[in-house]
């Protein structure tokens, strides 16, 4: 019985947006893992978040076809939202960090990482409207730079990141290497801060 399940992790399978709108028929729902499932839309996600108000943990990790529009119903109609994992969503820009900053105010756990077009400007939104946040992945985003990533660890917020800080005493960073596409796990064992001696 569907409306019992409280939990489901669908990663790597070939869910579509039909899918996603049946899941949303289970209200109960509080933890839902749809990494690498390429078949999904921004429709999908309208349909499936617009009828899971109470879910508190959500991974479309490497969704490579979500984009802003999807993030802007995702954070206005799931705001118990505490986990949330983004990382590898290729389209996704700083606006969808402005609406997660506008509608998850319970977030405590974001995983932004891998996605190139991420800027200050996103840390900028997450320093003002997610107080209460406690992990921020951002490794694998090259246009943040370290001045951002000290001024949100400032606010009590643990940061993972690409910067070597060491190498910033010796110039520009050289660009990531393009064979390294990802982060080796996407779920939020990452989280753990990593030491840059």
């Amino acid at each position: 019985n569907m409306q019992t399940l409280r939990s489901l992790d669908l990663s790597g399978c070939a869910v579509g947006d039909a899918g996603l709108a049946s899941l949303g028929n289970n209200p109960n729902f509080r933890d839902i893992s749809l990494s690498e499932c390429n078949l999904i839309t921004d429709v999908g996600i309208q349909k499936m978040t617009s009828r899971l108000l109470l879910l508190e943990t959500l991974d479309i990790s490497y969704c490579v076809n979500v984009t802003d529009y999807a993030t802007k119903f995702l954070a206005f109609s799931c705001r118990e939202l505490v986990r949330l994992n983004i990382a590898g969503c290729s389209q996704l820009t700083d606006t969808s960090v402005s609406y997660i900053s506008g509608g998850c105010h319970y977030l405590s756990h974001l995983n932004l990482s891998n996605n190139l077009n991420i800027t200050d400007k996103a840390v900028r939104f997450l320093r003002r409207g997610c107080k209460l946040l406690q992990r921020l992945n951002l490794q694998l985003c090259p246009k943040i730079t370290y001045a951002a990533i000290t001024r949100v660890e400032g606010g009590g917020c643990k940061v993972a990141h690409s910067i070597d800080v060491n190498a910033l005493k010796l110039g520009p960073m050289l660009p990531l290497s393009r064979t390294h596409k990802r982060p080796m796990s996407v779920g939020y064992s990452i989280f753990p801060i990593p030491s840059h001696g």
